[in-house]
């Protein structure tokens, strides 16, 4: 990865930025017997995070969606944050350059996701429109094009899957 001889500071800790807006921090316990990656992937949004929550809890079991990483919040911080643990007598270079390059990637693809809002999606109806931007503030509502035709019609069962003659 041409990452060349890294060392830890005074805190065990080693910062590392991957084109300019990756920031994957590695910090070792006390004994410095495992290594803890981690990164924040977003800001915590205001308004429709359980959508996200949802998506990020369905790619943490087993690590299937994130490369072996899990998804977990900093509260204290307000960021969504991706993190992965290698115990080091277990971990060789090539396990370690292999692990970092994963979690880079999933790093990236999840940062992705995530700013074009690909959590809000619908099972029945497809994707949402946001409600919010990349950033998590407000949109202002625009308002549903409605067919006034059918407001004297009974409602008469589901709509979802269904089409209406």
């Amino acid at each position: 990865m041409g990452l060349g001889n890294l060392k830890l500071d005074e805190n065990k800790v080693c910062r590392l930025i991957f084109d300019k807006k990756f920031t994957v921090d590695i910090e070792a316990n006390d004994d410095e017997s495992i290594a803890h990656i981690y990164s924040a992937v977003c800001i915590i949004p205001p308004i429709e995070k359980e959508a996200l929550y949802e998506k990020l809890l369905d790619a943490n079991p087993f690590g299937r969606g994130t490369g072996g990483a899990s998804f977990g919040i900093d509260l204290e911080m307000g960021e969504i944050l991706i993190t992965r643990t290698l115990v080091l007598d277990k971990t060789d270079y090539q396990d370690f350059v292999n692990a970092l390059e994963s979690f880079v990637n999933h790093l990236e693809a999840w940062t992705e996701k995530i700013d074009k809002q690909d959590y809000l999606h619908d099972k029945d109806n497809g994707i949402k429109k946001p409600k919010t931007d990349k950033f998590g503030k407000p949109k202002e509502e625009e308002p549903e094009e409605h067919d006034k035709r059918d407001d004297h019609k009974p409602h008469t069962g589901p709509d979802h899957g269904f089409l209406k003659a």
